[in-house]
C-alpha cells in the first residue's frame, strides 16, 4: 500500500504542476491547441469518440451505473469492495467540483478548434477523464485482481480499458477539453484511486491485517 500512495504522491505533484501552470495562463497552451485539431483531422473519429463520451455526459447516468454496479458488487458479496467502489467515485466528483470552481478555466471555443457540442461549466481538469479513471479504473483492478478467469473478467477488464485509455482522446476530440485539461485529470483520477480504493485490489487478509495494525 505504501507504494501505493507514493505513486499516488508523485501523480498528485504532477497534476499540481500543471495546474499552477494552468492558474498563470487560464487561455490555451500551444500545445493544447494543436493537439486538437491534430485529432480533427481524422473525420472517421467522430462516432466512436462520441460512443466513448457517452457514459459520462450525464450526471444523472453516471450516478444509475455507479449505484447499479456498486449494489450489484455487494449483492455478490463483494461489499468492502463496493462500498470502496462507491468511495472513489463520490470523491472523484467532488474532487472534480471543487477544483474547476477554483481555477474556472473557460473551455474550448470555435475561436481555436471544432467544438461538436458546446458544454457549459469549466475546462480544468477534465470531470470525463477524472470519473473513467477513478470509476471504471478501479472497476477493471477489482475485475484484474478479484474475478476468476473468464467471460465476464474479460469482458470487465476490456471495457473498461477501453473507456480509460480512450476517453482522454474523445473530450479532445470532441472539442470539450484541451490536452493539459485531460492530462492532469488522468493523474488525479489515478491518484484519488490508489488512495481511496485499496480494496478494489488488497487481498482479503491484506485488508485485514492494515485494519488489525491500525
Amino acid at each position: 500500500m505504501k507504494r501505493a500512495y507514493g505513486v499516488a504522491g508523485v501523480l498528485t505533484i504532477g497534476a499540481a504542476a500543471l495546474a499552477l501552470a494552468v492558474n498563470g495562463h487560464p487561455s490555451p497552451f500551444g500545445f493544447d491547441v494543436a493537439v486538437t485539431r491534430a485529432l480533427q483531422r481524422m473525420p472517421f473519429l467522430t462516432v466512436p469518440m462520441g460512443i466513448v463520451s457517452a457514459p459520462g455526459n450525464s450526471v444523472v447516468g453516471q450516478s444509475v451505473a455507479v449505484v447499479l454496479i456498486c449494489a450489484l458488487m455487494a449483492k455478490a458479496g463483494w461489499r468492502r469492495e463496493g462500498t470502496a467502489l462507491l468511495t472513489v467515485a463520490v470523491g472523484e466528483f467532488l474532487l472534480n467540483a471543487l477544483l474547476k470552481l477554483i481555477f474556472h478555466r473557460p473551455r474550448p471555443t470555435e475561436a481555436d478548434v471544432h467544438v461538436f457540442n458546446a458544454v457549459s461549466g469549466f475546462s480544468f481538469p477534465s470531470g470525463h477523464v477524472m470519473f473513467y479513471t477513478a470509476f471504471y479504473g478501479g472497476l477493471f483492478l477489482f475485475a484484474a485482481t478479484k474475478l476468476s478467469a473468464g467471460a465476464v473478467r474479460t469482458t470487465v477488464m476490456a471495457v473498461c480499458a477501453m473507456l480509460v485509455g480512450l476517453v482522454g482522446m474523445s473530450r479532445m476530440y470532441l472539442g470539450a477539453h484541451w490536452a493539459s485539461d485531460v492530462t492532469a485529470a488522468y493523474s488525479l483520477g489515478a491518484a484519488w484511486l490508489l488512495v481511496a480504493g485499496g480494496p478494489l485490489w488488497r487481498s482479503t487478509r491484506d485488508a485485514e491485517s492494515l485494519s488489525d495494525s491500525n
